[in-house]
């Protein structure tokens, strides 16, 4: 038998979350909601003694609620008594390299579509488009010893740093984003006598540890040095198969490739396009049987610009091939920028306001990455165990999803149900667009006067806490004061 004993107080974690409003769940009550049966067998097969994993990982998932940020931290705060389980048991958790976390994140999004179809939908006549969102995030470490540690290149902040690069997958159902999959990246680099950054000294150094290789964390392993690009693909497939099923592919600059856009049309028959930004390089696109870049074919059409009065912006649409695959591609201009920037689509059937729309969902990924490593710790482990570096991402994104529902439920679903035939909810939605739209146009205004690229200034508010200040105090909002939600 499973000894419990010592995780016997578990549910004394739900009676320091007092709600005020009467019926309503806290975020721990939607959590357990997660831990079917399916999922707890998948745990607790792997142990034949001492505490149940499902239990442990309760815990685990429950830190950032009770305002501890580590294992450690447990134990040196107010709530260590609601765990008479030693610290090793934890540790020993998230460094079992036979735990599939891949599959344990899949089984809780899949977990949360279950949850909301329950529920039901307030708008069953509205599908707005579903979308898979490809991006990446770095993880910054302070550890030399780290396991598969290296340097890898911040787009944002444009330098080296000592970490992980996460490839991430999320699911836009139309309301939420959900992520779906994640794989840990190195980047070995040029340098031959300075591979992934590290001198000789350090590279034995880092910390070392055999696995069988038919283990979820031997695969796992495998993964590290991985063209993100193809791992992306093989994710959105993965995830397919999961029964996520979307119609549009979003992915930013660094993904829109030929290779990638080819192997996303040939899923299943060309069931998904590509939106994404491009740059414009020397790559040639074919028009009436001429090759152009990107550059002359804007300085071609110049005199054929149109004007989206819903965007704000000026642009140029363009149908063309780029080696066999028919494109479409927009030239875009804000309000008040200089430069065009290229948006390019697999489908031909969007109009200019309508791939701006769907586009414009990439950038929940972003949010979602800020929030998850703002409140839930996200990429934030220092253990040198590379499983539990892939156990502390996974956690982190488990928690997001039970946030995410339990938002959901507390700020669309149950008021959509209640008031259906009420006018406020679909203001409400309303106004959440057009508060989005007013922040995005703010933006750009702003990257007009210091004369910045948009995107970059995007990217930089939602991952720099010195650029998210800044902007709240140029709405006059001091961001201290602001309650997390």
């Amino acid at each position: 038998m499973l000894h419990i004993e010592g995780i016997k107080k578990l549910d004394e974690i739900k009676t320091l979350f007092a709600v005020e409003a009467k019926g309503a769940e806290t975020v721990l009550d939607v959590c357990e909601r997660f831990f079917i049966s399916t999922i707890t067998r998948r745990l607790d097969t792997l142990k034949r003694q001492g505490y149940y994993p499902c239990d442990v990982l309760k815990v685990l998932l429950y830190l950032p609620f009770l305002g501890v940020a580590t294992i450690r931290g447990l134990y040196q705060s107010g709530c260590a008594h609601l765990s008479e389980a030693d610290k090793d048991v934890y540790y020993r958790l998230k460094n079992n390299s036979e735990i599939d976390w891949r599959t344990l994140l899949f089984a809780f999004a899949k977990r949360f579509r279950k949850l909301v179809e329950q529920r039901g939908s307030t708008d069953d006549q509205i599908k707005p488009a579903r979308c898979f969102i490809v991006d990446d995030t770095t993880y910054p470490k302070t550890g030399m010893r780290l396991e598969f540690i290296g340097k890898v290149h911040d787009h944002v902040l444009n330098r080296w740093v000592l970490g992980f690069k996460s490839l991430a997958v999320c699911f836009w159902d139309g309301k939420s984003v959900l992520p779906l999959d994640f794989s840990l990246h190195s980047e070995k680099g040029r340098n031959q006598k300075r591979p992934f950054g590290l001198t000789r000294r350090h590279l034995k150094q880092r910390y070392h540890k055999e696995r069988a290789k038919q283990s979820p964390g031997a695969k796992r392993a495998t993964e590290l040095l991985a063209n993100k690009s193809t791992q992306a693909i093989k994710m959105i497939k993965r995830s397919i198969k999961h029964g996520f099923v979307a119609d549009y592919v979003l992915a930013d600059c660094w993904f829109i490739t030929h290779p990638f856009l080819a192997a996303i049309r040939a899923i299943r028959k060309g069931i998904l396009h590509v939106i994404g930004t491009c740059r414009m390089d020397k790559r040639t696109y074919l028009l009436q049987g001429s090759r152009y870049t990107a550059k002359e074919l804007l300085n071609k059409f110049k005199g054929h610009k149109k004007r989206s009065r819903k965007v704000r912006a000026l642009y140029i649409e363009q149908l063309v091939e780029y080696k066999g695959m028919p494109l479409k591609l927009f030239f875009v201009k804000y309000a008040g920028q200089k430069k065009w920037k290229l948006l390019l689509t697999t489908d031909l059937t969007l109009n200019f306001n309508k791939a701006i729309e769907i586009y414009t969902h990439r950038w929940t990924i972003e949010v979602m990455f800020k929030e998850a490593k703002q409140h839930l710790n996200l990429g934030k482990g220092q253990a040198n165990d590379f499983d539990s570096q892939l156990a502390d991402t996974t956690i982190s994104l488990m928690q997001y999803i039970a946030l995410t529902l339990h938002k959901r439920f507390a700020a669309y679903e149950t008021l959509g149900e209640l008031f259906r035939a009420n006018k406020q909810y679909f203001l409400e939605a309303t106004l959440a667009k057009r508060l989005w739209a007013f922040f995005l146009q703010l933006l750009r205004c702003i990257a007009d006067v210091f004369e910045v690229d948009v995107d970059e200034l995007l990217r930089k508010t939602f991952n720099q806490k010195e650029v998210e200040y800044r902007l709240f105090k140029m709405l006059g909002q001091n961001p201290l004061s602001q309650t997390p939600q």
